[in-house]
């Protein structure tokens, strides 16, 4: 053990400064990583028209993100260990940017699924490092905070990927707003490897532990495959990644790709007006994502009955959108789409569930692995739910009803057995 450094107030005031400038441009590359994941359902019909395919084929091209996404969680978290979150967040940034270059430019749907892919990969190690940079530079009680408001600012790229992105598509196409998007995630990736840096002693600061001046605890690594072993033999992690997986699924099967052409075939709303009521579910977001962090950590202590609330009060949104599909006021539906938002924003706490069951030597493969069951749920929901659609009749190239609601159904049947299988995990406390 090496030792003890002397701590000054200098080097304290370093690292309680300096980390905001990183959050910053973490914050920027994490907005970037969920306007490309839900940007999808306002380009549905654009992508219908330039490649001339079916609902099953865009709901394909959604999902590519999501497998890209899970496929890279793991090694995310091996990467952000062994070459530092400054390295891994700005070169996979930049394929991310390279990837949407590529799309803007395909001239075949195989070509454009390939890009999306490239889009999903690159996105897909940004979250992991951005876990292990909060856990480096702040106390372990802003911890919630910090990823609770990181996810609100990722929603707020959900927000963008709505009305705005429909006004920038009307304004200048698809394919340049999607070079526009390139060129900025380039920009992002030379302002994080400018900013980022790995640990606060790279500036001269000093570490997490030394500021709360934390007990000596075991530094000594869990390897991958111990970690991954006993993950694997955890309960309480099955019923966390089963609750996520369905959880995650259904909100970007429906706000990530089907929730527009939903609006668009059943009440005759045109793109633009689509996207101005889709823009209610990230602003509740916006909200939930914090709002829940705080309630879990100050009121109900207790992070599975935050998440059992959250889920709850999720599936009975779906019940108008299933029983009353067709019959709601627009009104109603921009109300129902804020609520949904904000109680879906709540998967955040599951994080946190999962963490207060694990040894923190192995967090960040066990973020990484969970990870993957979480997007690999966003891209069989899509691809599902597009089945779906499809099967249903069409008249006039009007998707019917019944195709929707099946889908919709779907969503609500499996949330439900989901939360009566996460309800069995053991509280906190409790044997493993």
């Amino acid at each position: 053990m090496s030792e003890a450094r002397q701590v000054t107030q200098a080097m304290i005031q370093k690292t309680l400064s300096y980390r905001y400038y990183i959050y910053f441009a973490v914050a920027l590359a994490y907005f970037l990583v969920y306007f490309h994941r839900t940007s999808t359902a306002v380009m549905a019909t654009d992508l219908t028209a330039a490649f001339g395919i079916a609902p099953t084929a865009i709901g394909l091209f959604g999902s590519m993100y999501f497998y890209a996404y899970a496929i890279g969680q793991l090694p995310a978290g091996i990467l952000a260990d062994k070459w530092g979150i400054r390295n891994t967040m700005s070169v996979f940034v930049l394929i991310a940017g390279l990837g949407a270059i590529l799309f803007a430019r395909a001239e075949t749907f195989n070509t454009a699924l390939i890009a999306r892919f490239m889009v999903g990969l690159g996105v897909g190690f940004i979250y992991v490092p951005a876990m292990k940079f909060l856990a480096d530079w702040f106390k372990k009680n802003e911890f919630a905070t910090y990823s609770g408001l990181l996810l609100a600012v990722g929603n707020i790229g959900s927000l963008a990927s709505t009305a705005p992105l429909v006004a920038l598509i009307a304004a200048i196409g698809w394919r340049s707003s999607m070079t526009s998007v390139g060129i900025a995630s380039m920009v992002v990736c030379v302002l994080l490897f400018l900013v980022v840096r790995n640990k606060p002693t790279n500036v001269g600061g000093a570490t997490i532990e030394e500021i709360q001046k934390l007990p000596a605890v075991s530094t000594t690594p869990i390897g991958i495959g111990e970690s991954v072993s006993i993950l694997v033999k955890s309960y309480t992690f099955w019923t966390v990644a089963a609750m996520f997986f369905v959880l995650y699924g259904t909100i970007m099967g429906f706000q990530g790709l089907w929730a527009s052409p939903y609006l668009m075939n059943v009440y005759g709303l045109t793109k633009a007006q689509a996207g101005a009521i889709l823009m209610m579910i990230p602003i509740g977001m916006i909200f939930g994502c914090p709002i829940s962090g705080v309630i879990a950590d100050k009121f109900i202590h207790s992070k599975k009955r935050v998440v059992q609330i959250g889920v709850l009060l999720n599936i009975l949104t779906w019940i108008p959108l299933v029983f009353m599909i067709d019959s709601m006021s627009l009104g109603t539906i921009r109300i129902l789409m804020f609520v949904y938002g904000f109680f879906g924003g709540w998967f955040v706490v599951m994080y946190a569930n999962l963490k207060e069951h694990i040894d923190l030597r192995m967090s960040g493969t066990a973020t990484g692995f969970l990870n993957f069951f979480v997007f690999a749920g966003g891209a069989v929901y899509q691809q599902v739910m597009g089945a779906i659609v499809e099967a249903a009749p069409v008249t006039n190239k009007i998707i019917a009803t019944s195709g929707f609601k099946n889908s919709f159904m779907l969503c609500l049947v499996t949330l439900i057995i989901a939360l009566v299988f996460y309800s069995t995990q053991k509280e906190h406390g409790g044997s493993r």
